[in-house]
């Protein structure tokens, strides 16, 4: 597409947020009876996974329950996801995020079992490990309670998402939040870039 002379670049990251944002409007009209129909079909659950809707464990990374949860989380891909895509090419850093998001929406499930997951966080805090792993002493800035800005280095942001979901999922406070999706995600990235991409060398 071309606009006063500047191509406009489509890339996976926009593709993603894209998706997700359709998404979420889709979901967001009632469905007859069953305003909860797309949660229920697209949303990651033990029983949709023992009923053979193993597409589940993908589709759920696109659903968001809520425009906060849609809005962070897009945030997160749009702020790291570049940075990535580049790095590793489109195919690679596509299926590392879906793979990341798969990772913690099993654990999700190994744990709490009778629940319906949905959202990008798992696949988000991947990408945020990998992030901090690849990019350990780059200075960032962290929202705080998302409110507060707090500056530090990468490697804290990784290690604090790993951290407090660990924390959180022992004590079950907030257990409304995916915590361990988020554990399972960013393990997932961490190990992504250690063990599994040779060419790219873990900095400290």
């Amino acid at each position: 597409m071309i606009y006063r002379g500047q191509k406009i670049q489509l890339t996976a990251v926009k593709v993603l947020i894209a998706i997700n944002v359709l998404v979420f409007i889709f979901g967001s009209f009632p469905a007859g009876d069953n305003s909860s129909s797309v949660d229920g079909i697209l949303g990651l659950s033990s029983g949709g996974i023992s009923k053979g809707a193993l597409w589940q464990v993908v589709t759920y990374q696109f659903v968001h329950g809520g425009i906060l949860h849609l809005m962070v989380n897009m945030a997160g891909l749009w702020f790291t996801g570049p940075v990535l895509e580049r790095l590793m090419g489109v195919r690679r850093f596509v299926t590392f995020y879906l793979i990341a998001g798969a990772v913690g929406g099993l654990l999700h499930m190994f744990i709490s079992p009778g629940s319906i997951l949905v959202g990008a966080s798992g696949s988000i805090c991947g990408l945020v490990a990998a992030f901090s792993a690849l990019f350990p002493r780059m200075p960032i800035t962290a929202l705080l309670f998302f409110v507060i800005p707090v500056r530090m280095e990468a490697r804290w942001l990784g290690f604090s998402i790993v951290i407090v979901s660990l924390v959180l999922l022992v004590t079950g406070l907030f257990g409304n939040i995916g915590n361990a999706a988020h554990l399972g995600g960013a393990l997932a990235g961490y190990a992504w870039v250690r063990f599994f991409t040779p060419r790219f060398r873990v900095l400290s």
